[in-house]
């Protein structure tokens, strides 16, 4: 393998975008074949499984991940026109968000409170300094939001990603279960709640159940970035006087 690194072609290949879009997009099919082959158990999921290779390969060659970065920001571009793209399975099931947009919104407001809430209060209850309870107030959030409201609740940027990424796993491997053991059979609730608690990678999980659970995921996705990142920043100066 070092032998290999030191060819000078190969050594400049890895040094430009198309590694690390090949390394990407190699990772990724592999973690569709993974899962397919594991008749998609969550475990298998190509978020989790997608990671191992890259964290593999990279060491081996001296690629720094901050390099890796990027190199992939083509990727990280095209997340936002994905991210909108989610409109278009919500448009065809709008007839179904009108007719339930009341409770929808309730939920929202309750699951967002609970989900930033309970991960502040126990991370302050256990004694967690002030930057790692900043970091695990936007847990439940997309990434990009996630970032930006870390910063306004004092956490850590790089922390408050992984808490998102640990948040989006967790729940992508436990909705299967949760709902078989609460019998919920319903795409709208089974969508919504995963978008609510799991944000992006929920979602994704969503839409193996159904369009519709999906496009539910997508909605929630949305309404609970939106009020997260408009209450969260208001909110905080208070949280912080009550955490001393």
């Amino acid at each position: 393998m070092a032998e290999l690194m030191h060819t000078p072609l190969l050594g400049e290949l890895l040094h430009t975008p198309l590694f690390g879009l090949l390394l990407t997009l190699a990772s990724y099919r592999f973690a569709q074949w993974a899962y397919a082959k594991s008749n998609s158990l969550a475990l298998f999921h190509p978020f989790i499984v997608a990671a191992i290779p890259v964290i593999i390969v990279l060491p081996l060659v001296g690629v720094p991940y901050e390099e890796y970065r990027e190199q992939t920001a083509l990727i990280s571009f095209l997340l936002g026109p994905a991210t909108v793209a989610l409109a278009w399975p919500l448009y065809r099931q709008l007839h179904t968000v009108r007719s339930v947009w009341r409770p929808l919104l309730i939920t929202v407001v309750i699951g967002a409170a609970l989900a930033s809430g309970l991960a502040v209060g126990l991370a302050w209850w256990l004694g967690a300094p002030e930057t790692v309870v900043g970091s695990l107030a936007p847990k439940s959030i997309t990434t990009p939001i996630a970032i930006e409201v870390a910063r306004v609740t004092n956490g850590d940027v790089s922390l408050a990603a992984g808490a998102v990424a640990i948040t989006g796993i967790v729940g992508a491997l436990a909705a299967g279960p949760v709902f078989r053991l609460l019998r919920v059979e319903d795409d709208r609730i089974r969508g919504f709640a995963l978008g609510l608690v799991a944000h992006a990678i929920g979602t994704a999980r969503a839409f193996e159940f159904s369009e519709k659970a999906g496009a539910f995921g997508g909605l929630a996705l949305g309404l609970t970035g939106l009020l997260t990142a408009l209450a969260l920043p208001w909110i905080w100066p208070w949280v912080s006087l009550l955490m001393g």
